[in-house]
């Protein structure tokens, strides 16, 4: 029998949903300041205490690379060239890689695949999880000038992500200023809105889903002009300053 349901219930499933996985993407930051679970609530979306202060904390997600792959060329050969490594029985992961250049990249497809599988090989029997042009670690690089692995992303097929050199990318810390900026021009309305009387700081949490990639780097300067008394970014992935990242990939960038 075929279940039927109004249009107010369904609307509702719908919200508790979207706030379920809301609070999914935030959670690791109050793992990370020792917060327990804090109020859901509307603008911001969520309410707790911090440090003897009211804080109202505001939630927004960010696709850096999302944004960028129908402008991006490789993309299409890294599809190709992630169709090849899938054909290997090897564990699924995702791996990060680097390419030493972008040239006649059609044509090093083949090339690329198997030294991605070569090294991602190298690296599971030798246990370590990155390889680059830099240290002596018994693996050759030719294509590549850099590759690695997140041991604790278990997947269904491998993924891959190219870094551009391991260096800040602009589009990624322009993809995160927009989205504080989007963030920022409605701070105004919360600070008005009935019932926020009590809240004393404003923070931001930009979330970045695990399969996006980016590199910040410190990139803390763009931000310490915003009108939120904090922002952190969430789940990025920051492979150059690890002293600035938490191990639950928490960077404060205000």
């Amino acid at each position: 029998m075929r279940k039927y349901c109004s249009a107010g219930m369904c609307m509702m499933n719908h919200k508790e949903l979207q706030d379920k996985q809301e609070l999914l993407e935030v959670e690791p930051l109050f793992r990370h300041l020792g917060i327990g679970t804090p109020s859901k609530n509307e603008s911001p979306d969520f309410i707790f205490d911090y440090e003897g202060k009211h804080i109202g904390l505001e939630h927004i997600k960010c696709l850096p690379t999302g944004k960028m792959k129908e402008n991006n060329e490789w993309r299409s050969i890294e599809l190709l060239i992630e169709k090849e490594v899938n054909k290997s029985d090897l564990p699924p992961r995702f791996l990060i890689y680097s390419v030493v250049s972008h040239n006649e990249g059609k044509k090093n497809v083949k090339k690329i695949a198997n030294e991605i599988l070569n090294g991602y090989k190298f690296m599971l029997d030798y246990g370590t999880n990155h390889i680059d042009d830099v240290e002596e670690c018994g693996f050759k690089l030719e294509k590549l000038s850099y590759l690695s692995f997140f041991p604790d992303k278990i997947l269904e097929r491998i993924v891959l992500s190219e870094m551009t050199g391991g260096v800040v990318r602009q589009e990624d810390l322009k993809a995160v200023q927009a989205s504080v900026r989007k963030k920022e021009q409605k701070l105004k309305e919360y600070r008005m809105k009935p019932g926020n009387e009590s809240i004393q700081e404003y923070w931001l949490a930009v979330y970045i889903p695990v399969l996006e990639f980016c590199t910040m780097d410190g990139a803390t300067e763009p931000f310490k002009d915003s009108t939120f008394d904090r922002i952190y970014l969430l789940n990025g992935r920051h492979l150059r300053d690890s002293s600035q990242v938490d191990k639950l990939g928490i960077m404060r960038l205000k």
